[in-house]
């Protein structure tokens, strides 16, 4: 009984602990959400920002996504609107789908394939540990997306092999699902960036392989793009 006692100052000095560093606690709600994680759904926009003309292009669609286990990733982006496409991830492949031409592009990326890994995992199913091997982290703020609580953090690649892909990222990590709700990528030094945002964002335990795979039409034509 006289450990009970002392439990309420355990609690107090672990909030005032998380409240002093605010990012550990931002940890904490990603390893909690990466011990559990095989997939996700959500609709996503994306917004390709080119700075030297101050010029964004913004597209509509869904995405799923499944870690299967490390080395063993899987996504499916289809994009609505305003030009139809939809992207695949599989095995050292990307496929990539034009309706509007009927054609699907082969991509072998495995040369890439654990940068590739490293960016689409960033936040979805990744440990910190995985993030801080990676990258040099630094909390930013308590924001607001789209109504829901949110740490923006921000990461600086360690590689020069990672850096050549991504200059800096931004997360918004979620209070309540540990995940992010908001992915900015900067790919170059001049300031062009790709601005992932995610609504109706799902949590999900039981995707299939066959539910991350393109669905093509008949007559399709495919072609096959080297490294």
């Amino acid at each position: 009984m006289k450990v009970l006692r002392f439990l309420p100052g355990v609690l107090a000095a672990t909030s005032i602990l998380h409240a002093a560093d605010p990012l550990a606690a931002v940890f904490a709600k990603m390893d909690a959400a990466a011990a559990h994680f095989k997939g996700m759904s959500a609709d996503i926009q994306e917004t390709v920002h080119l700075e030297v003309v101050d010029d964004n292009t913004v597209s509509n669609g869904t995405i799923k996504l499944k870690r299967n286990k490390p080395g063993d990733v899987r996504f499916l982006v289809q994009f609505q609107s305003p030009d139809p496409r939809a992207a695949a991830y599989a095995g050292n492949n990307i496929y990539v789908f034009n309706p509007k031409t009927n054609t699907e592009q082969i991509y072998d990326v495995s040369t890439k394939k654990g940068v590739i890994e490293q960016a689409i995992l960033l936040g979805f199913g990744a440990s910190s540990k995985e993030i801080k091997d990676s990258y040099d982290v630094s909390y930013v703020a308590a924001e607001s997306v789209d109504g829901q609580a949110a740490s923006h953090i921000t990461l600086v690649p360690k590689t020069k092999e990672m850096q050549m892909q991504v200059k800096q990222a931004d997360l918004w990590i979620s209070d309540t699902l540990g995940v992010p709700v908001r992915q900015k990528f900067l790919t170059t030094a001049s300031g062009n960036y790709n601005l992932f945002q995610y609504a109706h964002l799902r949590l999900e335990s039981n995707l299939s392989d066959g539910d991350l795979q393109l669905k093509l039409p008949k007559g399709v034509q495919k072609k096959t793009v080297g490294h």
